[in-house]
């Protein structure tokens, strides 16, 4: 993996943070506050494939490692928060999100 950036570093923090407010979310079962925490994580990783997408000093692998993960953030999971039933499986990709997101740093 290559060395991340301190813009990169801050990036990879904000997704754990709203990948952890999601989790939170569900587990509160505010529908409100779960498409709101859904919204802001998607965004999140909308904007992080586009700025490494964009970086031509990034490699290849590290571009593939965040694009599987901006993808499943921008459109699997718009997609499954709409129904209650997908929370443990949105839940468990998070903790795997979380997991993954360390092999960035």
């Amino acid at each position: 993996m290559s060395e991340v950036n301190p813009e990169q570093a801050a990036a990879i923090q904000k997704i754990t943070e709203l990948a952890r407010a999601l989790y939170e979310a569900l587990d509160g079962q505010d529908t409100r506050q779960i498409l709101s925490a859904q919204q802001a994580l998607s965004a999140a990783a909308e904007a992080m494939w586009s700025r490494v997408n964009a970086d031509e000093n990034i490699s290849h692998p590290d571009k593939a490692i965040v694009r599987l993960l901006a993808e499943a953030a921008i459109q699997e999971l718009p997609e499954k928060i709409h129904d209650p039933a997908n929370y443990p499986q949105i839940k468990h990709d998070l903790r795997l999100l979380k997991s993954s997101l360390v092999l960035l740093q």
